[in-house]
């Protein structure tokens, strides 16, 4: 079996893989390895975005008597995705796994859209050449930029693609938050349009549907990132 970890920077999602099924997944907490059990796990597979929490797994593994992970590192290329930063380490690796992700679920171009912490947007080409991307707050942290009295982010965002003019202050919050992240992902979309043929959609991360819905189009994929680290990790 294989243990596949993804550590993003708020929480941490993991699978349980066997000959290419899931026997089963879960989410927890930073510093929160209680799921951590089990036997027959003969490697474990990690993308990590957080150093501090890769250590803290690291020893966990050996407490617990299994395997030394193995991390996934952002490449210059593997098969046809084409790295797209002039520094292709320094692109996430979550950016990079779910590219890699975007390739194995669609032939053609695809706008990648993760929406975690941070709403990132990547544009893969139809021959997989990565054109870049764009990074935005995600809708925690776009409320937080505001520094309002809670009460007042309090109210959960309304789907809404037109992000209509809010009649009070906290739906007004809530407008501005869904058009500046509709126009990112938009930019993105029309950007990648303009560079070829017209892409898919594919959307991730915890707010993935909430995107998802705004834009009335697309795909959740909420295990892109998993498809590319075990992308990534067939081709080593």
């Amino acid at each position: 079996m294989i243990l596949q970890i993804d550590i993003g920077n708020t929480r941490i999602k993991w699978r349980l893989r066997l000959e290419g099924r899931t026997l089963g997944s879960g989410a927890s907490a930073h510093g929160d390895y209680r799921w951590l059990t089990g036997h027959g796990i003969r490697r474990v597979w990690v993308s990590s975005v957080v150093v501090a929490e890769s250590e803290r797994l690291t020893e966990m593994l050996a407490k617990s008597g299994l395997p030394a992970p193995e991390f996934a590192l952002s490449q210059s290329s593997l098969g046809e995705v084409v790295n797209g930063y002039r520094e292709p380490h320094t692109l996430g690796v979550d950016r990079w796994l779910a590219l890699l992700g975007a390739r194995q679920r669609v032939a053609g171009a695809a706008l990648v859209v993760d929406a975690g912490t941070a709403l990132t947007v990547d544009l893969l080409a139809g021959d997989g050449r990565h054109l870049g991307g764009y990074i935005a707050p995600g809708l925690a942290l776009m409320r937080q930029s505001l520094a309002l009295k809670s009460q007042a982010l309090a109210v959960s965002p309304a789907v809404s693609a037109e992000a209509l003019p809010g009649s009070s202050s906290s739906s007004a919050i809530e407008a501005g938050l869904v058009a500046m992240g509709r126009g990112v992902i938009v930019t993105g979309y029309d950007a990648l349009a303009a560079a070829g043929s017209g892409p898919s959609l594919l959307f991730t991360g915890g707010d993935g549907t909430f995107w998802q819905g705004v834009l009335g189009e697309g795909e959740v994929v909420p295990e892109l990132l998993f498809s590319g680290l075990e992308r990534y990790f067939q081709a080593q």
